[in-house]
């Protein structure tokens, strides 16, 4: 074969994956998440000031002075694009990182010998509609599936430079860069110990190796490690629900629709794998190591509804590889029409639900919005889901904590508490507290998409005779309510320089 018809294939299907992945972000109205336009924004501030090393434009999170990013090079992706739209510049963002993902599950695939490795990469997409929805989300997490993906092979078949390479991005790319590794080389070594292998302590030391040297290139190398540290204390306390503790849907465990529709196909996919390595007692170490990491994340995706963006990939590598043992030559296009038709049955209104997305900030509400916000100016949000979008429209003005409601909790555990209260039962004392503890003379919130939450606070703002509407339209509403006492409520002059913002 010569070295055209070689790569030919793999040209063709990336093609596939780009069309695949590309008409998904294109039936995608808006971008359904609102952190990619926190991503975005961050990656706007980079294109202007450079490399971050603190964060003045959230103001009560530990950001602010003890900043860390997290996903440094998922926001660079953003930076060449900042003179696009940011649906634009989201859709592009998203593809990338999605026909990553599938390109990385074919090329393993491929490399094993797994006939229609092509269509094995599709599977996920077919078996799960809420997989699906997570692809096209456009978050940091499209690098880190398939950087785990890439990590898993190449520590199974001791790639060592590929360990090596992977390790070292992880600290640059996603947050739980010490975490997710760490399940993945325990599946690897448990696989080669079930498999009849000894330890290769190699590997976890080229791993580890490479984490260190990931973590110590990284421009916020300190702060990374202890953001990382304390922010898993705060999320036990999110996941135990803990009051005061909001970290959005994703991080409660899947409602029971979702199970049946969406998850036990992978569970099918799993449990048929297992089935076909006890019988035909496998000694496939690669094969094992993807089945218990499938299974751990199987396990967390019951705890936490976000793994299932690593659990569907998983589960269907773990049937792919398990395949090469089923001697019926269609198995692969069996599975994916099956899939394909239940998903279209019962599970294609989370897929639906992508192209029904309203935009969150039309360009008339943003531009109302920056008259009547002077730059610089402190601004009261009782939510933190949408600080991204307030950032993309409204720069360089001030927010209180964006991304991760934890990181407000980080910096003043009190204050903190005081604001999940107001924000929520919105006592007699709110507009005094707002003006004086969060030196904030403007308050700004989606009221309606929010209205079970903070639906008191509009009401106590609406009906106090001190406090100003602004504006109220789309769903948004701009309070003005007056001077703090003796306290600034803008912060225009001490914004940091440039030099400042980029200081090591």
């Amino acid at each position: 074969m010569t070295k055209t018809h070689k790569y030919l294939p793999i040209a063709l299907w990336s093609l596939v994956y780009l069309c695949v992945i590309g008409g998904l972000q294109l039936f995608s109205t808006y971008p359904f998440d609102n952190d990619t336009a926190y991503h975005a924004a961050v990656g706007g501030l980079i294109r202007k000031y450079g490399i971050l090393h603190t964060f003045p434009w959230t103001t009560f999170s530990v950001m602010a002075d003890r900043y860390a990013d997290k996903e440094l090079l998922f926001h660079l992706l953003f930076v060449p694009l900042v003179g696009l739209d940011f649906v634009t510049a989201s859709r592009i963002v998203g593809t990338v990182g999605g026909t990553g993902v599938l390109l990385t599950v074919y090329l393993i695939l491929r490399k094993e010998g797994v006939r229609y490795a092509g269509l094995w990469a599709l599977a996920p997409l077919t078996a799960s509609g809420f997989y699906v929805y997570r692809l096209a989300l456009v978050r940091p997490h499209l690098i880190s599936i398939t950087l785990a993906l890439l990590l898993l092979w190449a520590a199974v078949r001791c790639r060592y430079w590929t360990v090596a390479i992977v390790a070292v991005i992880y600290p640059l790319a996603y947050v739980a860069f010490w975490q997710i590794p760490l399940l993945l080389l325990c599946a690897v070594e448990t696989g080669r110990f079930l498999s009849g292998q000894t330890f290769r302590w190699k590997t976890s030391a080229v791993a580890v190796a490479g984490i260190l040297i990931g973590v110590a290139v990284h421009p916020n190398a300190q702060n990374l490690l202890q953001l990382n540290w304390a922010q898993m204390s705060v999320l036990i306390n999110a996941w135990q629900m803990k009051e005061g503790f909001d970290l959005g849907g994703e991080f409660t465990p899947p409602p029971l629709n979702i199970w049946m529709i969406h998850i036990i196909p992978l569970v099918i996919m799993v449990g048929i794998s297992i089935a076909v390595a006890l019988y035909n007692r496998t000694r496939d170490t690669l094969l094992i190591a993807c089945l218990i990491a499938a299974i751990a994340f199987g396990i967390l995706t019951a705890r936490t509804i976000r793994f299932v963006e690593y659990f569907a990939p998983f589960a269907a590598a773990s049937l792919a590889l398990a395949s090469r043992q089923i001697p019926y030559r269609y198995f692969s296009h069996a599975i994916l029409i099956v899939s394909l038709i239940s998903t279209t049955l019962f599970g294609r209104m989370e897929i639906i639900k992508l192209a029904m997305r309203p935009h969150n900030m039309p360009n008339n509400v943003d531009a109302a919005l920056r008259q009547l916000i002077p730059p610089g100016a402190q601004v009261f949000t009782p939510d933190w889901q949408c600080t991204g979008v307030y950032m993309l429209a409204l720069p360089e003005r001030r927010f209180v904590v964006a991304l991760d409601p934890t990181f407000f909790y980080l910096k003043d555990p009190e204050l903190y508490k005081v604001w999940y209260s107001i924000s929520r039962k919105a006592p007699a004392d709110t507009v005094d507290i707002i003006r004086n503890r969060f030196r904030s003379r403007y308050v700004l919130f989606f009221h309606l998409a929010f209205w079970d939450q903070f639906g008191p606070l509009f009401n106590r703002l609406l009906t106090d005779s001190r406090v100003k509407t602004l504006y109220r339209n789309e769903g948004i509403a701009l309070f003005d309510i007056g001077e703090a006492n003796g306290l600034p409520v803008s912060w225009g002059e001490q914004i940091p320089d440039r030099k400042e913002l980029t200081r090591k």
